[in-house]
């Protein structure tokens, strides 16, 4: 008997020993997915080896129920990659296996609760009224039941599962693929070229070479379906491959029928052909040829290309050190070229999906059909038929976010991060993963360099690259010559001093004027979206705060509704004051805007200019990223407002005005990566000014002008910031010189989380005197964000050079919770290397 060692995606970090039955034998092997019984019912997972023995007894293992793959889904190579992901991030090798792959590649399971023909009546409350609704309705879903009797999930599924005991009813459930492929019916020559052309010329002249005279004898002139089957014949030759059937009776405006009765006459073959969706058809793509590098560029390309050409052991990890404008994209392709030329791929990550389309039209332009797209923003069908383009080899170029990191390409020769600092590389929901090292790791196991691209990188990167881990390559100056922006600090202490109480200051108003004056563009930036985030009540100082958060509540204009950003709750507002009845309510001011009231104060202080908010209120629709940037590079918008999303990478040449509302939103932030995150947002917004023949201007208004972030921002001096923050950092032995990670305890029971939180601590202590002296451990202590979606919160930070030593202590806490914690609700986050503490 064989068996197969199985990886399913839940938290618990544990391989499945399955029986491979016989019929299955040939195509049950690592990285296909299977279907096996687990926890009452089949689920999908994934085989990671297959072995000819195993220490459980035969009676305790049971058979795998069906092979969902042909051809693997997961590589060695990725299930490799996702095994040290595991490891590394305290995640399950399943968890790390599934967030590999879109979720258009899974099966959907779907699940349905029938009655059994004979049943005895059930006595409990809740039992009888299951029982009454799928006696009135028939089959439902868990969901159905759930929305139909107003209950939560957590209380029906054990009522479903006593139900289930007592022999009442059956769960009966099925998987079905997410999407799959798609067809479309083409036409195609069958001929060759020579006996097409000979065709085309006779159904012209009138003798179609079968005795018929395809001409209208009144007239003298070939008859009007003649000159369409040539029309076709012509256009299939020229086009030079298969024609889509419904794209051709378009094109010539005819009918099937006329193409039918071509493929009757031997000149063409209609087939069944897969039909790839292809996200970016309605985009326009202008086709690119290499330019002339300048010095500069010149030299990080040549340190690239010749390092690739060699032939070490092992390929370098290479920092680009870019400023804004650098010209790192003409890089990025003139480097990818050669490695194309010798069959391998390549995978380009982004930090947003606002800039996917934008990038990729470049890569097209220059490379064809080779690019391929992944993000979360695709329709179903597009991921699936994006991900096997890739998996077939038909795209050797990949661009994407973070997941894009995982795609399936055959034989990867380079792997590019460009704005390698974003936090945005770094996932939220488990598994906590960074693209960042997971790149490191995947361009180790396939022996090939990784390019890590900024104008700010991150200061863990450019330490790598002072100590030798990463190769520096410096870009220091802008294509052709041209300036960086001049950029003005505006202290908005003064501009309240001289009784301007608006949200701009005159500078930048004036400034505005005069780029709209002369038909130029604007990007005003605030990292803050809504209207207000501040609600309050001038009378008795009441503060409208989400029930769920210990937090204050976003008013949104456009919804007229208060929303929580943390966990989504929303709710009208007071017509007046709950507490003291008072009308006055402030909606606006200094307390805390957000994009939507910058965008109204615009409107008001300039009723001509066409005005967009770029925030994802805005982009939730598909497509509406794409959107709104064609219509701000078509000029049809005067300016731009925007969150974080305006910041990165985006290249408008009729921009000459930045405006920043407000620079220091993020530097008070109990967090010791504030700094940093504040003085790349500035910078990098910055950097989207004056980046064509007209010079740039930047205006930063704030509150702290003396801050070191905010200056070395105005005078775009990464070295003099980096300088100022390191010594901080390493003072405090905070990352780079440490490894830092997070555990969050949150519950709905505060005194539950708390308790949880001390025990916690004191086996910590233990363990870390017995076995982990290294690990410093910071806590327990209430997080910053005391309390989210109704659940209170406590904080641990670990610290240790060796973030092994971290892992190891956290483990045993997974492995040995303790056993009071285990009865409770209490919820564990462990995240490693974080890019915030909140």
């Amino acid at each position: 008997m064989s068996y197969a060692n199985v990886a399913f995606p839940i938290a618990v970090n544990q391989l499945f020993t399955y029986a491979v039955p016989e019929h299955l034998d040939s195509v049950v092997r690592p990285g296909v997915r299977i279907l096996a019984s687990f926890h009452e019912g089949n689920q999908e997972g994934v085989v990671v080896e297959r072995t000819d023995e195993t220490d459980l007894s035969a009676e305790k293992i049971k058979n795998i129920s069906d092979c969902l793959d042909d051809v693997p889904t997961f590589s060695p190579e990725i299930l490799e990659l996702t095994k040290w992901m595991a490891d590394y991030y305290l995640t399950s090798w399943g968890n790390a296996l599934f967030c590999a792959v879109p979720a258009s590649i899974r099966n959907q399971k779907k699940q349905k609760v029938c009655l059994r023909s004979e049943y005895t009546p059930p006595i409990g409350k809740v039992q009888k009224e299951i029982v009454a609704l799928l006696e009135a309705e028939g089959d439902l879903t868990p969901i159905q039941i759930v929305r139909r009797m107003e209950i939560s999930n957590a209380n029906l599924r054990p009522k479903i599962k006593a139900l289930r005991q007592k022999g009442i009813v059956d769960v009966i459930t099925t998987h079905k693929p997410k999407a799959t492929a798609q067809y479309t019916s083409v036409a195609s020559l069958i001929l060759p070229q020579d006996e097409i052309k000979s065709e085309i010329d006779k159904l012209i002249t009138g003798d179609d070479g079968y005795g018929n005279k395809t001409v209208n004898q009144q007239k003298k002139v070939p008859h009007a379906a003649s000159l369409k089957h040539a029309e076709i014949l012509r256009n299939l030759l020229d086009e030079g491959k298969p024609i889509a059937i419904a794209e051709l009776t378009k094109r010539f405006n005819t009918s099937q029928s006329l193409l039918r009765s071509l493929e009757r006459r031997g000149f063409i073959q209609i087939t069944k052909e897969s039909l790839v969706r292809n996200p970016l058809s309605a985009q326009p793509v202008t086709p690119t040829d290499p330019i002339t590098l300048n010095p500069t560029q010149s030299a990080a390309y040549m340190e690239i290309h010749n390092q690739l050409q060699s032939d070490k052991q092992t390929q370098p990890t290479f920092l680009l050190h870019g400023v804004t404008g650098s010209g790192k994209t003409e890089v990025y392709m003139q480097v990818i070229a050669p490695i194309l030329q010798k069959g391998k791929s390549v995978i380009v990550l982004v930090p947003e999906i606002s800039l996917t389309p934008q990038t990729a039209s470049r890569f097209i332009g220059r490379f064809g059909e080779r690019v391929a797209i992944l993000h979360s923003s695709l329709s179903e069908g597009e991921r699936y038929d994006q991900w096997h383009r890739i998996q077939k080899g038909d795209a050797t170029i990949v661009i994407g976010p973070r997941s894009a990191v995982f795609a399936p390409v055959k034989d990867l020769g380079l792997l590019i991060i460009d704005e390698e600092h974003s936090d945005s590389y770094k996932s939220d929901t488990n598994p906590r993963y960074h693209a960042r090292e997971v790149a490191r790791k995947r361009t180790h196991l396939a022996n090939c360099a990784l390019v890590l691209g900024s104008a700010t990188p991150s200061l863990e990167s450019y330490y790598n690259s002072h100590n030798g881990s990463y190769q520096l390559l410096s870009m220091p100056t802008r294509v052709l010559d041209r300036k960086m922006p001049n950029v003005y600090i505006v202290d908005m202490r003064k501009e309240l001093e001289a009784g301007n109480r608006t949200i701009f200051s005159i500078q930048l108003r004036e400034a505005i004027t005069q780029r709209l004056e002369k038909q130029q563009q604007i990007i005003l930036f605030l990292n803050r979206r809504g209207y207000s985030t501040y609600v309050f009540c001038r009378t008795c100082g009441y503060v409208e705060r989400c029930t769920n958060c210990s937090i204050s509540l976003t008013y949104h204009l456009q919804k007229k509704k208060l929303i929580c950003h943390h966990c989504g709750h929303s709710r009208d507002t007071h017509p007046s004051c709950p507490d003291c009845s008072s009308t006055a309510i402030d909606y606006f001011g200094r307390k805390g805007f957000g994009t939507e009231s910058v965008e109204q104060e615009i409107i008001k202080a300039f009723p001509t200019a066409k005005v967009q908010r770029f925030d994802a209120d805005t982009t939730t629709r598909k497509d509406a990223h794409q959107q709104i940037l064609t219509a701000f590079q078509n000029q049809e918008i005067d300016i731009l407002i925007g969150t974080q999303m305006v910041s990165k990478g985006l290249d408008f040449p009729n921009v000459t005005l930045v405006g920043v509302i407000v620079a220091d939103t993020a530097l008070n932030l109990p967090d010791f990566r504030a700094g940093e995150q504040t003085f790349s947002l500035l910078t990098q917004v910055a950097g989207r000014s004056g980046r064509a023949e007209e010079e740039g201007e930047v205006i930063i208004q704030t509150y702290m002008p003396e801050h070191y972030c905010i200056l070395a921002a105005q005078n775009h001096d990464y070295i003099n910031f980096y300088e100022q923050e390191i010594e901080s950092r390493r003072s405090l032995q905070y990352p780079p010189f440490s490894h830092v990670a997070t555990l969050l305890i949150r519950g709905k029971d505060e005194k539950e989380v708390i308790e949880a939180a001390h025990t916690v601590h004191n086996h910590l202590k233990i363990w870390k005197k017995e076995k982990f002296p290294e690990v410093d451990i910071l806590g327990p202590a209430p997080a910053p964000l005391s309390k989210i979606e109704g659940k209170f919160r406590w904080n641990f930070l670990l610290r240790c050079k060796k973030v092994e030593k971290i892992c190891g202590l956290f483990q045993l806490l997974t492995d040995d919770l303790p056993p009071q914690i285990r009865a409770t609700a209490i919820e564990f986050v462990i995240d490693i290397d974080p890019t915030n503490t909140l």
